[in-house]
């Protein structure tokens, strides 16, 4: 019994320590319990914080199946659904947003500890560790790690998918590890529809390297049928709600088709290039610079010899790695802002570039000052972590500048599920974040489109206000919600403007208005209507109360004749 027990102790002992096997796998290790101690030190300060709007989606919806909440379903069929099914496994035993927020610091751990295996496997581990301890510090990845969003959970994803089909494909370590590729790299593609942007990098390193050869691999057709029978699921999913999915894809993402869309893209497609010194910080972006011309100076040179030497390939996967993911997501998001958390699973590779400059540093010590290899190592890590500090400071000022946004939010869907049943409805264009704290049936008041939006096959009501008007007869909502703080809102419902200096907030619905002065923020008028008449209903205000302060958010209750 006891030698039956020690050879299972011995086993787990391999199983989570046997890859320790020099001084650089021990120093990783103490770097990971770093970055571990670093992401549970943001789960405790940001683990009460308000959601924002694409947190409460996933949220609201995990909360709707894993308590089967008789509520609106607002998920939207064309993002992946893994990460909202795992919260609502988390819901259904009791940890609910805690535990979802405790597995992100995970994911983002083990963002730190693949990069290091991938990094390893695809060059040296003094390139790992030196991208590690980058990674470690990262004001994105430590920003997000408070956030209940996709993006750190798909890039910890992809990453591992990447290092699967190095060790399965480029390494020969078994098949085993090919075919786990195509299941891992489904899952990041659930998790975030925007992972496929990740695809290329992989075929174009196949093409390059077995040419025509590869369409006769078997062992790629089948992680191919891995791939796609993992996504089946959500391919079953987004066809009953839009169609064709590769038709929408092409249509909704990529605007193929649409000359004007597709010219306006265009302009827009590099604009996550030109946001490399804030992802970054200058110190990093300095030896990013210096990294560009010694560890890619070689590739730039042989172009031509690409297909013959190994650490070529290697070097030019992970210069079309970032290429690729930065060129899709500017494409995709055109319309928008950068959103440097798109670009997760590209940090790794950024990095780096970027370290690999202090690799050289470390190297002229040696040569030129006679300085020993293990005193240049320790001026170089001391070197890369005053280059990292900017990183992390900016990371802590952005988590501490942020944990309330939306706070106010949060406290009035809270305040109108105690004061609803949880048969009620309500309006408001903060649907994802009233949906998840008052766990009731929420709606936005461009009702029509909103249903198109959603995928509905049968679009039950009129455009416009005459829309919201059948709403009010048909489902009969309880609390309407608008805002002049956030989201916005119909102007049958809310105008917000600037005229001379003074902002003023005009809710035709309600009778009722207000403005103040922009420099002193004092009201210069207040015309807010406790009670309002209409056609067989009578609407009382709700929020703000009496004595309440006024923080642009205003409810009212409905009341039917």
């Amino acid at each position: 019994m006891e030698e039956e027990i020690e050879k299972r102790k011995s086993k787990l002992t391999k199983f989570f320590f046997g890859w320790i096997k020099d001084n650089y796998d021990k120093v990783f290790f103490a770097l990971l319990i770093l970055a571990f101690i670093l992401r549970l030190w943001i789960f405790f300060k940001t683990m009460n914080q308000p959601v924002w709007w694409d947190g409460a989606d996933y949220l609201s919806t995990a909360k709707r199946w894993g308590l089967g909440l008789n509520i609106q379903d607002i998920w939207y069929y064309r993002r992946g659904f893994l990460f909202p099914l795992i919260g609502a496994l988390f819901f259904k035993i009791g940890l609910g947003e805690i535990g979802i927020r405790f597995l992100v610091v995970l994911f983002s751990t083990g963002i730190v500890a693949v990069s290091y295996f991938i990094i390893s496997k695809m060059f040296n581990k003094k390139l790992a560790l030196f991208t590690a301890i980058a990674l470690t510090a990262s004001w994105i990845i430590l920003f997000f790690t408070g956030r209940i969003l996709t993006d750190v959970p798909s890039a910890f994803f992809i990453l591992l998918s990447l290092l699967l089909f190095w060790k399965g494909y480029v390494l020969k370590e078994g098949n085993k590890f090919l075919y786990l590729f195509g299941f891992v790299f489904a899952l990041a593609v659930l998790t975030r529809m925007q992972s496929l942007a990740l695809a290329p990098p992989f075929l174009i390193y196949i093409l390059i390297n077995e040419k025509v050869k590869a369409f006769k691999n078997k062992h790629l057709w089948i992680t191919c049928g891995v791939f796609l029978l993992t996504l089946l699921p959500h391919f079953i999913l987004y066809a009953m709600h839009y169609g064709n999915p590769l038709a929408d894809i092409i249509h909704y993402y990529l605007k193929i088709g649409d000359s004007g869309a597709t010219a306006q893209r265009s302009l827009e497609i590099f604009k996550y290039f030109v946001d490399i010194p804030y992802m970054l910080s200058i110190p990093i972006l300095i030896a990013f610079f210096i990294g560009i011309f010694y560890f890619l100076g070689d590739l730039f040179l042989g172009l031509d010899k690409i297909a013959k030497s190994q650490e070529l390939k290697n070097k030019f996967f992970v210069v079309y790695w970032i290429i690729s993911l930065f060129l899709l997501v500017g494409y995709v998001t055109a319309h928008s802002y950068v959103e440097q958390r798109y670009i997760t699973a590209g940090l790794p590779f950024l990095f780096l570039i970027a370290v690999s400059s202090l690799v050289f540093i470390g190297n002229l010590l040696v040569k030129h000052f006679n300085i020993n290899e293990k005193v240049s190592l320790f001026i170089v890590v001391i070197l890369l972590i005053l280059l990292i500090v900017p990183n992390f400071l900016l990371a802590t000022s952005m988590i501490e500048s942020k944990k309330t946004s939306y706070i106010e939010i949060k406290e009035v869907g809270e305040l109108m599920k105690a004061n609803s049943n949880p048969g009620d409805v309500i309006m408001s264009t903060s649907l994802p974040q009233i949906t998840y704290y008052s766990e009731r049936s929420t709606y936005p008041y461009d009702v029509m489109n909103y249903s198109i939006h959603q995928g509905d096959k049968k679009v039950k009501y009129s455009d416009g206000e005459k829309g919201f008007n059948e709403f009010l007869l048909d489902k009969k909502p309880k609390f309407l919600m608008v805002s002049s703080t956030f989201e916005e809102y119909p102007e049958w419902m809310l105008i917000a403007g600037n005229q001379d200096g003074v902002n003023y907030v005009i809710m035709p619905f309600f009778n009722s208005s207000l403005s103040y002065n922009l420099q002193t923020k004092q009201l210069t008028s207040l015309d807010i209507k406790q009670e309002v008449k209409k056609d067989g209903m009578t609407l009382k205000l709700f929020y703000p109360g009496t004595n309440g302060n006024l923080n642009g958010i205003f409810i009212y209750e409905v009341r039917y004749d």
